[in-house]
């Protein structure tokens, strides 16, 4: 009996094409690595949106630099910890540059060296000249023209930490080229029956596309031609429309079917692209028209290069049961968890980024207390990991898990760990393990095994991880450089959208993504924080004081690891939660 697969790079399709092309564990890691950062399912450690990225690092530099040369957004203080955190981003991802871009990469930090070094002497006074030279310099193309010579060495085969690092970056050289998870899934199940050019499937050319989408609100939407000089539209009646026509429930009073070319890698991507430069126009129509509601509705059709005609709706999850934050109002978060929900609703990237920061600032964030928050998000990120680690490595229900389960029991349909503690315990080394526990690690052994790619690479990392704690140390301090890099972007791009008046950026979607991640992740630590204290019957601590203890936690724990020499004591069930348990493993 298999389980419900929630992961498609994890299903039974994908796996026997893999064993039908005869594919070793590298390459499958490899593949399945890159399918995963682009499923909008995985959480903020990994989503695309959330990797650490030199190529995104320099990205976001080289727009920092020309937005302050010509607009002194973000303002030279802001500017200056961008750089400090882009260069955080650089380094710990130089090791997989040494398979290509190396000599781009050291010419990359150079540029930032320097601006941050006219920043120390001027201040304020920075000269926009030189932040406009230092963005003509940076040249993030030289460095995804690296990343794509990659698929070689990959393919041949590399180490564990190599591969794992440079997975993550091409993931995001993908995603920034405009590619759709399910679209590029379908692609490597075609690409697997007939291989070629590995590149060509990564990174297709840009092709046109026709997107249509009904407008609810108007039949006739004046003046468009001129808007769109490419688009076409046509009034749509309900009961004009076949039967059978896609469009039935989709049009709505009044309606009018636009049709868009847009050029795009896939027909989702395009389906996308569509929908943003819609929705643009619309904004024109709603200041024209403030008193009528226009909205596009979530279906779409894409005709395709060849003639092919998809149809498909807006992706929306669903859940038998949803159950809130906290069982009750927390008054001090009840403004976050307002803004948050609207920055899910909000198509334009940028907005929706902008949003995301305003939520944290409603819990009392400001800029300077950013280094304390994206510690505590190092905590929850090591939980997350730890958890996901058991729901890939259990995918499949068969006579290997049965050791494991006995040691570490689940709960529920949806198969929740009762202890994050028990299943961390199995992942440990231990010198004279009794039988149970010697037979849950055995399993698995089998497990990662059985399942191969990427859920045997990701057992092998955090077998790797918690064998040495100064590795673990290093891990966590590389995941609050990440969130730090994060939330710095975060505030630049709400100060580009709100205060520039900024409507597009580069990467901008993937900065929406994360901005709505990280979020999510802050309530999702908060609201526990918050139930373990009403629980307890103890005062409500606030949301900042909880950022300065976790952070004050974070620096405690990475000094405990660089020199205990084992995590053997290293508790993480409760690790963003108010009592202080987090080397309390093993005691009695």
């Amino acid at each position: 009996m298999v389980r419900h697969v929630r992961y498609q790079y994890l299903d039974a399709r994908l796996r026997q094409a893999f064993d039908d092309a005869g594919l070793d564990r590298g390459q499958r890691a490899f593949l399945q690595g890159v399918l995963r950062a682009l499923d909008p399912d995985a959480h903020l450690g990994e989503h695309v949106a959330g990797l650490n990225s030199a190529f995104l690092a320099v990205t976001r530099a080289k727009t920092a630099l020309e937005s302050h040369a010509t607009e002194d957004q973000p303002r030279w203080n802001l500017l200056r910890r961008v750089i400090t955190s882009s260069l955080a981003c650089m380094d710990a991802a130089r090791p997989a540059y040494a398979h290509g871009g190396a000599k781009e990469l050291a010419a990359a930090r150079k540029v930032l060296l320097g601006v941050d070094a006219a920043i120390a002497a001027d201040g304020q006074k920075l000269d926009p000249v030189v932040t406009a030279a230092a963005a003509a310099k940076l040249d993030p193309g030289a460095l995804e023209k690296a990343v794509r010579s990659w698929i070689a060495p990959l393919w041949n085969g590399v180490g564990l930490s190599s591969r794992t690092r440079m997975t993550a970056e091409i993931a995001v050289v993908v995603a920034v080229h405009g590619r759709d998870g399910r679209e590029l899934r379908a692609d490597l199940l075609r690409w697997l029956k007939k291989p070629g050019d590995l590149g060509h499937v990564l990174w297709p050319e840009p092709r046109r596309h026709v997107v249509a989408f009904v407008v609810r609100g108007a039949r006739v939407l004046r003046h468009l031609d001129e808007l769109l000089p490419q688009a076409r539209q046509e009034p749509l009646h309900r009961n004009r429309l076949p039967k059978d026509d896609f469009l039935k429930d989709a049009v709505d009073g009044s309606s009018v079917l636009v049709r868009l070319p847009v050029e795009a890698a896939d027909v989702h991507t395009a389906a996308l692209k569509g929908r943003r430069i819609l929705n643009e126009v619309l904004d024109q129509y709603a200041a024209g028209e403030r008193l009528t509601e226009l909205t596009i509705a979530p279906v779409w059709q894409v005709s395709g290069p060849g003639g092919r005609v998809t149809r498909g709706t807006e992706h929306r999850r669903t859940v038998n049961n949803a159950y809130p934050l906290t069982a009750y109002w927390p008054a001090e978060l009840r403004s976050a968890m307002r803004v948050a929900n609207l920055a899910r609703q909000v198509d334009a990237p940028m907005a929706s980024a902008g949003l995301a920061w305003s939520a944290l600032e409603a819990t009392g964030l400001d800029p300077g207390k950013i280094a304390w928050l994206a510690k505590a998000c190092a905590l929850q990120v090591l939980r997350q990991h730890l958890v996901s680690l058991h729901v890939v490595l259990t995918n499949h229900d068969t006579e290997l898990r049965k050791p494991l389960d006995a040691h570490v029991p689940t709960t529920g349909v949806k198969h929740h760990l009762r202890s994050v503690d028990a299943w961390l315990e199995v992942l440990v080394e231990h010198n004279r393990p009794d039988e149970r526990l010697a037979a849950a690690q055995q399993a698995v052994t089998a497990l990662a095994e059985n399942e191969g790619g990427l859920v045997h690479d990701l057992a092998g990392l955090w077998r790797d991880r918690l064998a040495d704690s100064k590795v673990l140390a290093a891990w966590l301090r590389e995941q609050e450089d990440t969130a730090a890099a994060l939330l710095e972007w975060l505030y630049v791009t709400r100060n580009l959208a709100f205060h520039a008046g900024r409507f597009a950026s580069p990467a901008d979607t993937l900065t929406a993504h994360a901005g709505q991640a990280v979020a999510d992740l802050t309530l999702e630590f908060l609201g526990n924080w918050r139930t373990v204290e009403r629980r307890q019957g103890r005062q409500e601590t606030s949301a900042v004081e909880i950022y300065r203890r976790l952070a004050q936690r974070e620096d405690q724990l990475v000094a405990r690891l660089k020199r205990a020499g084992s995590v053997r004591r290293l508790s993480v069930e409760d690790i963003s939660g108010p009592d202080e348990k987090w080397w309390s493993r093993g005691r009695n």
